[in-house]
C-alpha cells in the first residue's frame, strides 16, 4: 500500500524534505592510508605523522561539532596547512556547518577544495556535496556537470538520487522520474536495500506502467534475506 495516497500531500513531504534536509550525506567516508615502500625509519616517521594528523583532524571534527564559532579559524588553518585527505575531510565537515549558516559560497569552496585534494576516497564524496550546494543556489546546470565528474560505480545510486533531487527542484519531473528510477534499478542489481525516502521521491512522480517503489523494496529485501540464508549455510 502506499504510505501518502493524497499527490498533494506527498509532493508537499518531498519538498519539505529537500529543503531540510538536502545537505545530508547518505554516504560514508572511509579513511584508508597506504603503507608506503622505503626505508623502515622512513616508514616509522610517515606513520607517527599520520596518526599525528589524524589525531589533530579528529579533535578540530570533534570541537567543530561543540563549539563551531570558536573552531572554524583553527580549522581553517588546519586545511590550509593540508592540502591531503585529513583536510579534506575537515573541509567537508566545514562545508556542512557554513551551508548551515547560509554561507554558500564558502560552503562550495571547502567541497571543492575537498574534491580537488581528497583522492578516490574523498573525491566522489566531496563532488556530491558541491553538487547540493549549488543545487541550493539553484546553479541546476553546474550542479549536473558536477556529477557527471562521478565515474565511480561505489556512488552510482547516491548520483542517481541527487540528479533526481537536483532535476525535481528544476521542475524538470520527467528526468527526475528517470534518474530516481535508475536509482532503483542500481539498488536492485547491487542488492543495496532502498531507501524509505527514495521510495518516496519515485512515488511521487510515478508513471503508468511504473512498478511502485515500495513494492520493489519489498521485492529486494526478501532477495537480500535469501542471499543472506545461503551464505550462512
Amino acid at each position: 500500500m502506499d504510505v501518502l495516497t493524497d499527490d498533494h500531500e506527498r509532493e508537499e513531504v518531498v519538498r519539505k524534505w529537500w529543503h531540510e534536509n538536502w545537505l545530508s550525506l547518505t554516504v560514508g567516508v572511509v579513511i584508508a592510508i597506504g603503507a608506503m615502500v622505503g626505508y623502515r625509519q622512513y616508514q616509522s616517521y610517515q606513520n607517527d605523522t599520520s596518526a599525528k594528523y589524524a589525531y589533530e583532524m579528529s579533535t578540530l571534527q570533534t570541537k567543530l561539532v561543540l563549539n563551531p564559532a570558536n573552531t572554524t579559524a583553527d580549522a581553517q588553518k588546519f586545511i590550509k596547512e593540508h592540502e591531503d585527505i585529513y583536510g579534506s575531510l575537515l573541509a567537508l565537515d566545514l562545508s556542512s556547518i557554513e551551508a548551515k549558516h547560509g554561507n554558500y559560497d564558502k560552503a562550495l569552496e571547502n567541497a571543492l577544495f575537498a574534491k580537488k585534494n581528497g583522492g578516490d576516497l574523498v573525491s566522489p564524496n566531496a563532488t556530491l556535496v558541491a553538487a547540493q550546494i549549488l543545487t541550493e543556489q539553484k546553479k541546476f546546470d553546474e550542479a549536473v556537470k558536477e556529477l557527471d565528474s562521478v565515474k565511480s560505480e561505489a556512488y552510482e545510486i547516491e548520483k542517481q538520487e541527487l540528479l533526481g533531487d537536483i532535476y525535481f527542484a528544476k521542475k524538470d519531473l520527467d528526468k527526475a522520474h528517470d534518474a530516481y528510477k535508475k536509482a532503483l534499478d542500481v539498488s536492485e542489481s547491487k542488492k543495496i536495500s532502498i531507501s524509505p525516502l527514495l521510495q518516496m521521491k519515485f512515488d511521487n512522480l510515478i508513471k503508468d506502467g511504473d512498478e511502485p517503489a515500495f513494492k520493489r523494496a519489498q521485492k529486494l529485501e526478501e532477495v537480500i534475506a535469501s542471499s543472506a540464508s545461503e551464505i550462512k549455510k
